[in-house]
């Protein structure tokens, strides 16, 4: 499941995957020391773009031929979003009601 944050994706502090700045202008002075704090701060300045597994069951339970319409429940289990690496992902079950109109093409 693609995160919806791409790698274009800036976070508040203007950091991203592919654009962006290296660094949040405030960290500077905990990287000083070129040891200790920059395993603090390296999941939160070195952004990743991540896809994780998931999956999703549907069923239809509604058919309105005439109006090319169908409806049903799914279900579905993935991982919540990481804030591009810098966060452990929380497993996350979504649970709802789909409506669709089918349309033929010409």
């Amino acid at each position: 499941v693609p995160s919806y944050r791409t790698g274009l994706f800036l976070d508040p502090k203007g950091r991203g995957g592919t654009t962006g700045y290296d660094m949040a202008v405030a960290l500077p002075g905990k990287e000083a020391d070129g040891a200790e704090g920059q395993d603090d701060i390296f999941k939160e300045t070195n952004k990743v773009f991540q896809v994780t597994k998931g999956s999703i069951e549907m069923a239809v339970n509604k058919v309105d031929a005439s109006a090319g319409e169908i409806g049903g429940v799914f279900v579905s289990e993935q991982l919540s979003d990481t804030d591009m690496g810098a966060k452990a992902p929380k497993r996350i079950l979504l649970k709802g009601i789909f409506f669709a109109r089918v349309v033929e093409d010409a």
